[in-house]
């Protein structure tokens, strides 16, 4: 098993991510070293290769194209755009999963059976209207049953069982106990609709998230302390929806060109086409993770 994460283990990770300790919080471990020796600690004769790295097109070949089954533990729409990718290119099946507070989904992707990621979402939502696990928090339970019903359709994919990838996307409200079973069809071409040429990935074979035609781009600010971020896609941002959530987090400072938004040690200034200086690190890794927590994507 190959565990492949960019971040370190965070006090506020302990309700939900039960593999991690306070000592390794505190210690700021790497979340795939930790994970790595906690699971060899309850078994040790399996095999386990931690790699502590972002997921980018740049290494995304040389991480995944020789697995059998990518599992999504992530936290943004550009990994999952990217893994989808990745997934037709190469031929693997992967398993999403995604939550906020107590609601969540899941579903199982196998090329050449079912739709892929992007026949279910063509293109990233608008940042601005999404609520992330900082924002809206997650609860610890939730995660427990929503991971439980990823592992489990990894285990049929692995098993080779035709009940793997049935096509459905499950959503979640353990809230209220409701689960919705959410029929995903491929989006083929039609001749008789104009511009309809079918799904980008899995019918025209277009990975622009793989090629890097489409993904984040983080640059370090010379002398500012500060990285900028630039955001996948060309759609404009909605900065009063945007200032609306940020304020009820942190100070949120709001002109007719950029919202700023202070949250100690960082400070975000954040652009109608997404863009954003990060200022407070000069670590690219560190100001993408600081985005998508409070920006979104």
């Amino acid at each position: 098993m190959r565990l492949i994460d960019r971040d370190w283990v965070e006090l506020d990770n302990l309700p939900r991510q039960a593999l991690y300790t306070t000592r390794d919080a505190i210690e700021f471990r790497p979340k795939s070293i930790a994970a790595r020796e906690h699971l060899l600690l309850i078994n040790p004769e399996i095999e386990l290769d931690a790699v502590v790295e972002d997921v980018t097109y740049l290494n995304a070949v040389e991480r995944l194209s020789d697995v059998d089954c990518i599992i999504d533990g992530t936290d943004n729409f550009e990994t999952r755009y990217l893994i989808n990718d990745l997934s037709i290119r190469f031929g693997i099946p992967w398993v999403h999963a995604g939550i906020v507070g107590a609601s969540g989904q899941s579903m199982s992707f196998v090329p050449g059976k079912t739709a892929c990621f992007r026949c279910l979402l063509p293109e990233p939502p608008p940042a601005e209207q999404m609520q992330t696990c900082d924002s809206a928090g997650v609860l610890g339970a939730a995660v427990g049953v929503i991971a439980s019903w990823q592992a489990m359709d990894a285990i049929k994919i692995l098993l080779r069982k035709e009940v793997a990838g049935d096509g459905f996307l499950r959503v979640f409200d353990l809230w209220s106990g409701e689960v919705r079973n959410v029929r995903v069809t491929r989006v083929l071409a039609n001749c008789e609709l104009d511009n309809q040429l079918g799904c980008r990935t899995c019918v025209q074979n277009q990975f622009d998230f793989l090629e890097g035609a489409v993904g984040t781009h983080a640059r370090v600010l010379c002398g500012r302390g500060a990285v900028q971020i630039q955001p996948p896609g060309t759609s404009r941002m909605d900065l009063a929806v945007l200032s609306n959530r940020l304020r009820l987090e942190g100070e949120v400072t709001e002109t007719q060109f950029l919202v700023r938004f202070s949250h100690p040690p960082y400070l975000l200034s954040v652009f109608e086409d997404g863009r954003a200086i990060v200022q407070g690190t000069e670590n690219p890794d560190e100001a993408r993770k600081i985005y998508a927590r409070w920006i979104g994507g």
